[in-house]
């Protein structure tokens, strides 16, 4: 299963946010797995709107169904509320 999702968020922060789960570990640069999930991490050129311009990165998830996920979902919990 693959779930690619673009973000408005810095590439370093899901990196930091990663290098922080003890379940998760780097196996390349940008890529990371987390159980069956492995997470791959694109930086994009970031949007502009008015004189404002925001981050954006592609988050790729891949692997067992059951793995993408439950990863997926703790990283949206994560991310999309006001703590992440």
């Amino acid at each position: 299963m693959t779930i690619r999702e673009n973000w408005a968020l810095p590439m370093a922060r899901i990196e930091e946010y990663l290098q922080g789960l003890e379940p998760a570990r780097q196996i390349a640069e940008a890529r990371y797995a987390v159980g069956g999930c492995e997470i791959c991490l694109q930086p994009l050129e970031e949007s502009k709107i008015g004189s404002y311009a925001f981050p954006r990165t592609l988050v790729t998830f891949s692997g067992e169904e059951e793995a993408v996920t439950c990863f997926h979902r703790q990283f949206m919990i994560r991310f999309l509320t006001l703590g992440g």
